[in-house]
């Protein structure tokens, strides 16, 4: 079972938790709000969402391959 997109959650080396996407989101509009480029910030988010759902993917996919 997952856990939800806005549970915190823990560094895989248990050295402090990683920010939720609401978190990062909110990181996001702060950094436009401080003069950031909106659109850099823009492919941030959507890099590190796909970067996240990709690594998903691929564990299932490599369990899938382990069961056979």
């Amino acid at each position: 079972m997952t856990e939800p997109e806005d549970a915190e959650s823990v560094a895989d080396d248990g050295s402090k938790p990683t920010p939720t996407q609401q978190e990062r989101a909110i990181a996001a509009i702060n950094a436009i709000a401080a003069g950031a480029d909106p659109s850099r910030e823009a492919f941030r988010l959507a890099n590190d969402f796909t970067d996240r759902h990709t690594a998903k993917l691929s564990d299932w996919v490599g369990r899938l391959k382990r069961r056979r």
